[in-house]
Order: structure tokens, then C-alpha cells, then sequence
């Protein structure tokens, strides 16, 4: 009896965990048959705290809703440590309240999906696995503050570009979200007819 107690109590703490981790990803990758699922083209590993929204016009003098309501036609998103807007360059207005955004201590994402004739830059670094860094990130970081480009050469040239900016955070906290980055093959958005060339691409 007591070995099945432990053996129940084993199991609650798995399912727990698996709960957990699902809830800090956008996207899911399924058993052995390699079915990566997801609303977007690409599937994310995100971490806890991170969202996937669709693009959005920075904090001016309205606040912008954040929407997750993220579909595969999409030709852009956005991936970001924090689920309020973020306020790069611009200083809103009295009227919005300081905590309703960020200025500070964030990573935020573009992706977005090429035209296939955009060419990777010759002088970017090759990650491995398709995944090119555009130049070095020590030359484009300063302390406290990044700004960096990533890249995505796919078969069939598809290809996807990654605009990074930083406060406060590491660049590494970055490359790993662009890194997890896999082809969605079973899309989970609720788009009525939509098919994957229905997208608008950035040339």
C-alpha cells in the first residue's frame, strides 16, 4: 500500500509539471511523429512571463491592447518578456499611467516573414540549423541596452528575419527564444479557409 501511495503521488507531481510547462509556451511539439502545432508559422519556446502578440504601435498617447489573437496569414508578430506594451522610443503621455507599460528590463521580438528574395547578409554569422546572427552581438550591445538581427533560411527559401531590442536583460535570453524556433506543421488559429499562402510577406 505504501508503494502505491508513493507511486500516486509520483504521477501528481508529473502531470503538475507538465501543466506548468505548458502554459509557458505557445506552441506545442507532440510525441515521437515530430507534429509541432501552433498559430504562427513558426513555433516558440517562450519563457515564463512571455507572450506572442500581434504588432502593435508603441504607447503614444493612447495604450495599445495587446492581442494574442495571433493567425498562421499573419507576416509578422511580435515575442516579448512582458505582457504590457512596451514603450522603446517614445514617452507617452501623462494621461497613461507609468505601470500600464515598460520602458525597462524587457526583450521584445519582431518576427517576420521575408519575401524570398531578401538576401541574408554575407558578413552574418552562421548559428547552425538555418539560423544566421547578422553581426557579432558584442558590437551591437551596450551596456544595459541591445539591439540585434537574426535570421532564418528555410528549405524552399523561406526565410524569416528577427529584430531584437533589449534593456536590461542578456542577449543569450534572446537568441535561445530565436533558436527554439521550429515550422509549425498543425496550425491551432481559428482563420475560417486560410492556407499558407495567404501571407503577406516583408520585402
Amino acid at each position: 500500500m505504501k508503494h502505491l501511495f508513493l507511486a500516486l503521488g509520483a504521477m501528481v507531481l508529473v502531470l503538475t509539471g507538465a501543466g506548468c510547462a505548458a502554459s509557458n509556451v505557445v506552441s506545442v511539439i507532440t510525441g515521437n511523429d515530430g507534429v509541432v502545432e501552433g498559430k504562427w508559422k513558426l513555433a516558440f519556446d517562450l519563457p515564463e512571463g512571455w507572450v506572442q502578440v500581434e504588432g502593435y504601435a508603441q504607447p503614444n498617447t493612447e495604450l495599445p491592447t495587446l492581442s494574442q489573437n495571433v493567425n498562421h496569414t499573419m507576416g509578422m508578430i511580435t515575442l516579448q518578456s512582458t505582457s504590457k506594451p512596451i514603450a522603446r522610443t517614445t514617452t507617452p503621455a501623462e494621461s497613461i499611467l507609468k505601470d500600464a507599460y515598460v520602458t525597462t528590463n524587457y526583450t521584445k521580438i519582431d518576427v517576420d516573414f521575408l519575401d524570398p528574395r531578401r538576401s541574408i547578409p554575407k558578413d552574418a554569422t552562421d548559428l547552425g540549423n538555418g539560423f544566421f546572427r547578422a553581426s557579432p552581438v558584442a558590437n551591437d550591445c551596450t551596456p544595459g541596452s541591445c539591439t540585434m538581427t537574426y535570421y532564418l533560411k528555410m528549405v524552399d527559401n523561406v526565410k524569416y528575419m528577427f529584430t531584437v531590442w533589449q534593456v536590461d536583460q542578456e542577449p543569450a535570453v534572446a537568441e535561445k527564444v530565436i533558436l527554439s524556433a521550429k515550422p509549425v506543421t498543425r496550425f491551432t488559429d481559428t482563420v475560417p479557409g486560410a492556407t499558407a499562402t495567404d501571407v503577406k510577406t516583408k520585402e
